[in-house]
């Protein structure tokens, strides 16, 4: 059923709309490859910081527009939205002749001033690609508001967010594998400021509580980061120095340092830091390696032989399987 102002469009304009609005899905080939972005833009609107916000937009709208073979469109955030007698605009879409199409966002409400929650934000961003849809994909020379609209919006935002519940779901390590490296390397860069967020504003108490006997706190979490990317560094300072050199490996490593070290006892801030500096460091080291250096590899007691490239494979899903073991810590559950 159109809506009510499809009776004032002219015939050509109801054509249009009719077209719009029997296209009702946007099937994207491997939405998978797409959630680290989402993530990652979760975390920069968490941050509340506009800049992040905005990188972390214009990499998820290009990967999208990549993704569904649409031209490049450029990604603007704002801050607080504008407001008139007729409410709020949340996104605004504008792809004028001669220039390069723009998607403008505001992430900030407009009278409190408060950044605008993930669910809503991805929703707005994804109803701006919809007209970008309409104008660059499907070609229609305008973009209306019909009923295969809003459902195109919808099934975007349910491949990306498949869990309904507003938080990406996590890939497996093969899905990782799969990730352009270039894509691995990013995740790897953003996780210190995904760590900082959680932990922000948690006191000691609830940094250090267990969900239960057999899981970490959330303080224990921080720590192990801290500690396993200096066993990282030190395989690659190893790998690069031998050839396919054997890389011990005992499971019970990771609880026998979270009582030597006690982690409980240690600030889940300063160890947040340490983390961020060792991470820096690995990013440098693994930056300036060459195509040959990034095959060299070492031999894993349990993987068989590792290289450089697929640690860092190991490196993404370490990184998000416990920034989510993290976030559940923190909410009490194992």
């Amino acid at each position: 059923m159109p809506f009510a102002y499809y009776a004032r469009l002219s015939r050509s304009q109801q054509a249009v709309y009719r077209k719009s609005d029997s296209i009702a899905e946007i099937r994207l080939e491997d939405p998978a490859a797409l959630r680290p972005s989402v993530t990652a833009l979760e975390a920069a609107l968490r941050c509340e910081e506009r800049a992040a916000t905005e990188r972390a937009s214009q990499e998820l709208v290009a990967r999208l527009a990549d993704a569904m073979g649409l031209p490049a469109v450029r990604v603007e955030v704002l801050a607080a939205r504008p407001h008139s007698h007729w409410g709020e605009l949340h996104g605004l879409y504008t792809n004028e002749r001669g220039r390069k199409p723009k998607i403008q966002l505001w992430m900030r409400t407009a009278k409190q001033k408060r950044v605008v929650a993930f669910r809503t934000y991805l929703r707005t961003l994804l109803h701006e690609v919809g007209h970008h849809v309409d104008y660059t994909g499907l070609r229609l020379p305008e973009s209306y508001h019909t009923q295969g609209f809003y459902k195109r919006e919808s099934s975007l935002f349910h491949q990306l967010v498949p869990d309904g519940e507003g938080r990406a779901a996590m890939l497996t390590m093969e899905a990782w594998a799969t990730q352009p490296l270039e894509a691995r390397m990013k995740h790897l860069a953003r996780t210190p400021d995904e760590l900082t967020v959680a932990i922000r504003g948690r006191d000691d108490t609830t940094l250090s509580r267990r969900p239960d006997g057999k899981n970490w706190a959330a303080k224990e979490v921080v720590c192990h980061l801290r500690d396993i990317e200096e066993m990282f560094m030190g395989r690659f300072g190893l790998i690069l120095a031998m050839d396919d050199p054997k890389l011990a490996f005992d499971p019970t490593t990771p609880d026998r340092w979270a009582e030597e070290r006690q982690y409980l006892k240690n600030d889940a801030q300063q160890a947040a830091g340490a983390f961020r500096r060792r991470r820096e460091e690995s990013l440098t080291l693994l930056k300036t390696l060459t195509p040959e250096q990034w095959k060299r590899a070492g031999v894993h007691a349990t993987r068989g032989r590792v290289s450089i490239a697929d640690f860092v494979t190991l490196m993404a899903w370490h990184d998000e399987n416990h920034l989510e073991q993290l976030k559940r810590a923190l909410d009490g559950k194992p």
